[in-house]
């Protein structure tokens, strides 16, 4: 499911949400309950079984030994 970004232009909130490209875009800020929300142009997310993009796992530490290709490393 897309993960999409927003904020509220009456009190500054970002906030991500996750929702069908088929349902209409969040309009009410969960903060402070204003209708001035609006969907930020981002290189965009996916969330599979939930959670957010900073639930992502981090990219995996050299292994020293020059690179990890070839089934060389036992990362």
């Amino acid at each position: 499911m897309p993960l999409y970004d927003y904020k509220c232009d009456a009190c500054g909130a970002r906030f991500e949400q996750d929702h069908p490209m088929s349902a209409p875009p969040v309009r009410i800020c969960p903060e402070c309950g204003k209708e001035k929300v609006r969907k930020l142009l981002t290189t965009g997310g996916v969330v599979m079984g939930g959670g957010s993009r900073s639930d992502a796992p981090s990219m995996p530490p050299s292994c020293g030994a020059g690179g990890c290709g070839g089934g060389m490393c036992g990362m």
